[in-house]
């Protein structure tokens, strides 16, 4: 099966009007992130991400920028989907994206990730500073 874009669908009939642009513009970063994965495009990541970026997988490990790099470079995706898609705003200069991802890795069953990324607008741009996948296992209640 040959890997497909990542489409991040995102209700833009709920994003304030002062909004929308960075809202267009955040979209489009988390899907060419998603998308350097599916096409191996390690160079992409190298170049969006900053330095400082910290990330944490759904095994618990935390990782930097030159491991996501080398993630990207490794792994072999089937597909992504993405799904429930949430924006959410502190102020001018940080936003969080939280998503479902279904992710399929050549010749294994397809798995389900929470994702969130971490945005912060630095000298006029907007770049992920942290993502953080969590598992999708069963739900979870609390008991009183």
């Amino acid at each position: 099966m040959e890997a497909t874009t990542v489409k991040l669908n995102l209700n833009m009939d709920t994003i304030s009007t002062d909004r929308k642009a960075d809202t267009q513009e955040i979209q489009k970063l988390v899907g060419a992130f998603l998308n350097a994965f599916l096409t191996n495009d390690a160079a992409l990541v190298e170049k969006e991400l900053p330095d400082d970026f910290l990330g944490i997988v759904p095994d618990g490990r935390v990782i930097n920028k030159a491991l996501e790099i080398e993630n990207v470079k490794s792994v072999a995706l089937e597909s992504l989907n993405t799904d429930r898609v949430q924006i959410y705003w502190y102020g001018d200069t940080v936003a969080i994206i939280n998503f479902c991802l279904s992710i399929k890795l050549k010749g294994q069953d397809a798995v389900e990730v929470r994702d969130s990324h971490v945005y912060m607008k630095r000298d006029g741009r907007w770049q992920m500073i942290m993502g953080h996948a969590t598992p999708i296992l069963q739900p979870w209640v609390l008991s009183s």
